[in-house]
């Protein structure tokens, strides 16, 4: 306690010193009269009319004047004031998230004292970002069709961006390297375990209330070296607050199975509906002054649950048949005492949460202003589907229960004209727990032919499984303008404190090659599985059967640039960043690992965390407006951007010491000379205490934080009929990415010998003593680049329309998809070598984006008006990889050696093990038939290596539409508002079910299995052929068109 005290004060220290990520707006610019020449000490006053908020700046010597620290949002009035000049007035104005808006008027001299003047603001590109960035306003948020509600419905707005696991990824990045915030909160999941990567995800639910949020910025390559924390991108939210007018809305949005579409695809005999299902949302928010003008309030309620029955049941779409499920469940039963897993029928996936958020916003006076928030999300989620397949009994499900609260704080002060402060403080609290609510019982994995599966008995990670993060963030920035500058000098910190308990396979996991091997469990014949595994907690040192690793960790950053109107159309932004990581906790010692020479070799031991090493991040950008009139700019910039890393990947080093858990995998060969038996007894598993042998993760202590040089330059123009074109160009060079080993494993020195597949192979363990040393470290290898083509145009009369191309490409070498290590090392598909894998394409690759939208609203009559917007996206499928069924390189993983794809000649050249009812002959015409057909993606790699994530599902298109009808009301002599809107997503299915499908390949595909090597390296293979050329399913839900209706209430 007396360490996290003494830390907190040096954040304060910090914090004290200077400020980081954005939750306001500014408008700045330059006060001439009609000569060009410079008008010193004149006054400009911005009024958030909604709330009466006034802000202020006066112009210094050289005309130049800023105002920080602004609403975002509007609309506001911006009053210009010059003793002798007609006023200026700007009306209508509504100011983006983190951008600065430019305004430079023109002051007429007047005979008649204080004539006013009211324009209204021109198209054109009227803010200051330099770098790739983009807003989303909260028209575009009411107006977007989403039925989830969720934020990544809007981030896909953002030509760059692409959904990853619910989530969003940019450029190519993994999701998990985002970062998101709710008024400059973290909202992450700064551990890394959900796939959304927010808070709330490994429960299914959403971090915030879509009705709760006034505006999204999503930064791609900001310069402002204020923004960080992603080498992917961030997402700042920030939430609504009162105004000096009384409102409030009541809404219900849901759909059921009638909402959806038959079974979609081409050729499809019986297409049938979806079983009974629901999903509805109830919310209610209201806002308004406690004092006017001075003191206001908002706040949110929500309530959402779901419900769905599994798909791909037996008997429905299973590709497991009833014969197989009844005598895998009546053995189950026999060889248990009567425990069936739950049987296999139908189940109700089901997902709730209730959140709350209350907001209070205080003008203290003219220059002080306070907000104070607090948010409340809770949610479960049951966790269990089936695939085409694989095959689940029931009991193998879990429920993710989930809790977060979040609280902050934010002072914004104006010091005097020239210089202003922000002050904010955060904390996040998160709850997260795995319930597996069944009769715990090991899990187990029954192969079948055809790739096809089942699994009974406890989920393997679920057996003990809980995170609780406590996450404070102290920001703070000093603002100075003189000049032509805008100086900031700032500091942003966060104070993690993490407890993991995640003890994998506490039951015992065990996998069978077959059903045959399955069903002689019990049997004088018994067969032992292809692989066991079993963890626990070393009771003699931990004292405890549920032992959690508790560490904390800092991130302390501090910054200054200056923002420099070289001219009256060149705007220059440089700065530096420095990011300091410190580990508050070291694991603990295992003294024979620290002795061994593994550890030895490579300065390694379990209780060295990396090195404390400042990471610089220097940027520079520029903006160049040609014209002089915000018609044609040219921007960029340059710079290096520092993330934070998933703490679950530094909580592995904590708990795989190989002290407080036992962890063991043995596979074929290991259970080879033991007497091996499968054991019910969840806690009486076989070998048990027995095993010495175990897993251990290291940190290099030279390991850093995700680091990437990102350079982008783009050129933005009015076109004819006021279209607004964009041309956008990134790339991205990663500097530090991470790097898994398996450092008890090396190559033997020899190849095999498969043609021209002359891949290493790897010799036996190093230890005996360890199933498996992951040693984490850095690789400078990977770089993505996007190239966008967007254009926009507004119409006066309500319509709006909107589309982009984006180009891309994203390699790098492992994409860090797992929160274990031992499977970020072991599932990175590779020909190469596990130790030494190769650049090639990421799982978040995607070549192809296309985007369009298209919005209008029109009012008639004296009481109605409707809102149409259609958005279109046309991407790339989804990228996957095709290995060996087996252990190609005997690295002691299967499933990871990507193939080889022989040549018609190499294929008769092949050894083949005949098998039952296919000879050699067959499976050699069939190999060939499979690898020359369109289908297999292969036909043009043949004498090559299909490379990782080297093959991707076909195109696919989809169209979102949502209509908005609102009914006006006079209730009390005030507007009230009844509004009705209907979402349809993937509308084009509605039309023709063979449009809009969507296709979902796995982790990667195993046709062609090994089945033995010579001591020369010779392989023999066996080739089963699949069930469809083209190896990936049609996603039977999100393949149907889905529609939601909605009502609210508005006053």
């Amino acid at each position: 306690m007396k360490k996290y005290c003494f830390v907190l004060l040096m954040m304060l220290f910090f914090t004290t010193l200077s400020y980081a990520q954005v939750t306001t707006s500014a408008i700045s610019g330059k006060i001439v009269d009609v000569q060009k020449q410079a008008l010193p000490g004149a006054t400009v006053v911005a009024i958030h009319l909604p709330s009466g908020t006034n802000y202020s700046g006066v112009s210094n010597v050289d005309g130049y004047y800023a105002i920080m620290g602004m609403k975002p949002g509007g609309p506001y009035r911006i009053e210009t004031r010059y003793i002798g000049y007609e006023k200026s007035d700007l009306v209508g104005i509504n100011l983006p998230l983190g951008e600065t808006f430019i305004y430079n008027p023109v002051m007429n001299e007047s005979s008649i004292a204080l004539n006013e003047l009211v324009v209204v603001a021109a198209p054109g590109f009227n803010t200051q970002r330099t770098g790739a960035s983009a807003n989303i306003s909260s028209q575009q948020l009411q107006l977007m069709p989403s039925i989830s509600r969720s934020v990544s419905d809007f981030t896909r707005l953002v030509p760059q961006a692409a959904s990853a696991n619910g989530g969003t990824s940019f450029s190519g990045t993994n999701n998990r390297y985002n970062s998101f915030q709710v008024d400059g909160v973290v909202n992450n999941d700064v551990f890394g375990l959900a796939g959304t990567g927010t808070n709330g995800g490994q429960a299914g639910i959403q971090p915030i209330s879509l009705d709760a949020i006034e505006q999204i910025q999503v930064v791609i390559a900001p310069y402002d070296v204020r923004q960080s924390g992603f080498t992917g991108g961030g997402i700042n939210a920030i939430t609504k607050s009162g105004s000096n007018d009384f409102k409030g809305s009541a809404y219900f949005y849901g759909n059921n199975q009638d909402f959806v579409g038959t079974t979609a695809g081409k050729n499809v005999e019986n297409r049938k509906k979806l079983d009974k299902q629901t999903d509805m949302q109830f919310g209610v928010s209201l806002g308004g002054a406690l004092i006017k003008n001075k003191l206001f309030f908002f706040v949110n309620g929500e309530i959402t649950d779901k419900s769905y029955p599994t798909s791909y049941n037996v008997g429905e779409g299973s590709n497991v048949t009833k014969e197989e499920a009844d005598q895998v469940m009546n053995h189950l039963m026999s060889i248990s005492g009567g425990y069936n897993g739950g049987g296999y029928g139908p189940m109700d996936v089901t997902t709730k949460s209730y959140k709350i958020l209350e907001r209070i916003d205080w003008n203290i006076n003219d220059n002080n202003k306070f907000t104070l928030r607090h948010s409340y999300v809770s949610g479960k989620q049951l966790n269990f589907s089936l695939s085409a397949n694989g095959l689940r009994f029931n009991d193998n499900g879990y429920y993710m229960n989930s809790k977060t609260h979040t609280f902050a704080a934010e002072l914004n002060t104006k010091l005097n004209n020239t210089m202003n402060n922000e002050l904010r403080v955060g904390y996040t609290r998160v709850r997260d727990n795995r319930d597996f609510g069944s009769t715990p019982f090991p899990y187990v994995k029954v192969k079948l032919d055809n790739l096809r599966y089942i699994e009974m008995g406890t989920e393997r990670y679920s057996t003990a499984n809980r995170l609780d993060q406590d996450i404070v963030t102290l920001t703070d920035n000093f603002n100075l303008s003189f000049g032509s500058h805008q100086l900031t000098f700032g500091t942003h910190n966060e104070l993690f404190m993490l407890e993991n308990l995640f003890i994998r396979e506490n039951f015992g996991s065990y996998v069978y090659s077959s059903l045959a091997d399955f069903l002689s469990i019990g049997s004088a014949k018994e067969a032992k599985p292809e692989e066991y595994n079993y963890s626990f907690s070393n009771e003699t040192i931990t004292g405890s059967k549920n032992w959690a690793p508790s560490f904390g960790a800092m991130q302390l950053g501090l910054y200054a640039q200056d923002k420099w109107n070289l001219t009256d159309n060149f705007n220059f932004t440089y700065g530096l960043r420095v990011d300091m990581p410190l580990y508050l906790d070291k694991p603990s010692i295992n003294e024979k690992f620290n002795a061994s020479e593994i550890a030895k070799s490579r300065d390694l031991a379990t209780n060295k965390m990396p090195s404390s090493t400042p990471l610089f991040s220097p940027r520079v950008g520029f903006r160049w407006d040609i014209n002089r009139d915000n018609s044609f700019l040219v921007r960029g910039g340059a710079g290096i951007f520092t993330g934070r890393i998933p703490f679950v990947w530094i909580s592995n080093s904590f708990g795989n010491t190989g002290v407080e858990y036992i962890r063991t995998r043995l596979q074929t060969a290991d259970l080879k000379n033991i007497n091996f038996k499968f054991s019910p007894d969840p806690y009486n598993q076989p070998l048990g205490k027995a095993m010495t042998s175990t897993e251990v993760d290291v940190v290099s202590k030279d390991f850093k934080y995700p680091q990437s040089f990102r350079v982008n330059l783009a050129v933005e123009k009015m076109l004819p009929f006021d279209i607004r074109g964009t041309l956008e160009g990134i790339y991205t060079k990663k500097m530090n990415d991470i790097y898994y080993q398996n450092i008890n494993i090396e190559e033997s020195g020899k190849m095999l010998n498969n043609f021209k597949d002359k891949r290493p192979l790897y010799g036996p363990s190093i230890s005996a003593d360890y199933t498996s040393v992951i040693l984490l470290s850095n690789t400078n290898e990977g770089y993505s680049y996007n190239v966008t083509g967007k254009l926009e145009k507004s119409f006066d009369f309500g319509l709006d329309l909107m589309a982009a191309y984006t180009y891309g490409v994203s390699k790098g070498v492992n994409d860090g998809t797992s929160s274990q290590a031992y499977s970020n090392w072991s599932y990175n598909e590779n020909w190469r070598g596990s130790n030494n894998p190769e650049v090639s394409y990421t799982d978040f690759d995607q070549p192809h984006r296309i985007i369009a939208s298209a919005s209008y609203k029109v009012a008639y009559g004296k009481n109605l008006a409707t809102s149409i917007a259609l958005f279109y996206s046309g991407n790339s499928g989804s990228r996957y990889s095709l290995c060996y069924n087996g252990d190609l390189n005997k690295d002691g993983v299967k499933g990871n050696d990507l193939i080889y794809v022989p040549t018609n000649s190499e294929i008769d050249a092949m050894i083949i093990k005949p098998l039952t009812n296919l000879p050699a002959d067959k499976q050699r015409n069939d190999l060939k038939a499979y690898i020359n057909s369109e289908e297999s993606g292969l036909k043009d790699l043949q004498g090559k290596y299909a490379e990782r994530n080297g093959l991707i599902t076909p195109f696919e298109h989809h169209f979102d539409l949502r209509i908005m009808q609102d009914f006006y009301l006079m209730v009390g002599g005030r507007k009230h508002t009844l509004q009705v809107n209907l979402d349809v997503l993937n509308i084009g299915n509605l039309f023709n079910r063979a449009w809009g499908t969507v296709n979902s390949p796995g982790y990667s595909y195993t046709p062609i299995k090994v089945e033995s090597i010579a001591s020369d390296g010779t392989p023999t293979f066996s080739f089963t052929k699949p069930a469809s050329n083209a190896l990936y399913n049609q996603s039977d839900y999100n393949s149907r068109w889905r529609a939601q209706l909605g009502v609210r209430y508005i006053f």
